[in-house]
């Protein structure tokens, strides 16, 4: 028996006999529970934002959208290209509209329709023309011509007509029906070239008037075909 020591005796707690005692220790378990529960909430947010900031290492989230904004200031592409909707770039859109308007834009003029009086006589030889009256027949080719004028967009298509517009630009006022008003449209690089090609390059004859000569000659070329045909 002497080989065994009894264990010592645990003194009770002070808290057993008091209280007092017993509630400020509950409190005490209660805060240290609430402080461990807190800290273990709070390692586990640190080792979650690690475990994220493992998975986005090398990314700059916010470098994409500074260098789009960028490009886009600056009119160029983010994924290496030519941007399109930058400011040079949308004046150099509208400097190329408006050089395509300026080569396809058309003038409207008022001219006066004449033509050459020998030409006017062999209106009542044309086919078809039995039963009408020469005005009309005027008015129809008018009409056609007008149309022919409209659709010049080559300087090449004024060819076959330059040697009769300079004819009837010599005739004098007596050598020339009497003339009617009307509206046509050509393009403004086929005025030029009819211009140029009535010996007047600096465009100082009046546009109508040249103009007017070019109809003249497209109506008669007209009526050559009928007389022709």
């Amino acid at each position: 028996m002497s080989r065994f020591q009894m264990p010592p005796r645990v003194a009770p707690s002070p808290a057993a006999s008091e209280p007092g005692h017993q509630n400020a220790a509950a409190r005490l378990r209660s805060s240290r529970e609430a402080q461990a529960r807190l800290l273990a909430e709070r390692r586990g947010e640190a080792v979650r934002g690690e475990e994220d900031a493992g998975k986005g290492e090398g990314q700059e989230p916010s470098a994409a959208p500074h260098n789009a904004l960028e490009a886009k200031r600056e009119g160029t592409d983010p994924e290496g290209g030519e941007g399109t909707t930058g400011p040079a770039a949308v004046l150099q859109a509208q400097d190329g509209e408006t050089q395509k308007e300026k080569v396809t834009r058309k003038e409207k003029l008022v001219v006066m329709f004449r033509l050459a009086a020998t030409v006017e006589q062999r209106i009542a030889s044309l086919p078809g023309t039995q039963g009408v009256s020469k005005d009309y027949v005027l008015r129809a080719l008018a009409k056609e011509g007008r149309a022919v004028l409209s659709r010049l967009a080559l300087r090449e298509e004024l060819t076959g007509l330059i040697q009769l517009a300079r004819e009837f630009r010599k005739l004098g006022a007596t050598e020339k029906t009497v003339g009617e008003a009307m509206t046509v449209y050509v393009r403004q690089e086929i005025i030029a070239a009819m211009h140029a090609a009535l010996e007047d390059p600096w465009i100082i004859e009046p546009r109508a008037a040249v103009v007017g000569a070019f109809l003249a000659a497209i109506v008669t070329r007209l009526i050559e075909a009928r007389r022709a045909g």
